[in-house]
């Protein structure tokens, strides 16, 4: 099967609801120590800064939230699906 690339379009004029409620959610706050920061060898650590532009943030967690429910949807089908072997002498009168 080919590759599906899906693409979601936020017209521009309501980029900044469609963000504001998004990050409210899902707020990004995942950060990585500055790259820029040079050390100034007085046993201070580098500054965090965000993971994520904005954009790149809405997209990995959409990536995210997609990747775990296909997992949940194939965990529900196995759940359906599997076969509880009878025992009848599991118990006795």
């Amino acid at each position: 099967m080919a590759d599906i690339v899906l693409e979601i379009t936020i017209p521009e004029e309501k980029v900044s609801k469609a963000v504001e409620g998004f990050l409210k959610i899902y707020p990004n706050n995942e950060t990585v120590p500055d790259p820029t920061w040079v050390d100034p060898d007085d046993g201070s650590e580098a500054p965090q800064i965000p993971k994520y532009t904005t954009k790149q943030w809405v997209e990995e967690k959409l990536r995210r939230l997609l990747v775990r429910d296909i997992r949940r949807g194939l965990q529900m089908i196995s759940n359906e699906t599997a076969q509880v072997a009878v025992d009848d002498d599991m118990a006795t009168i």
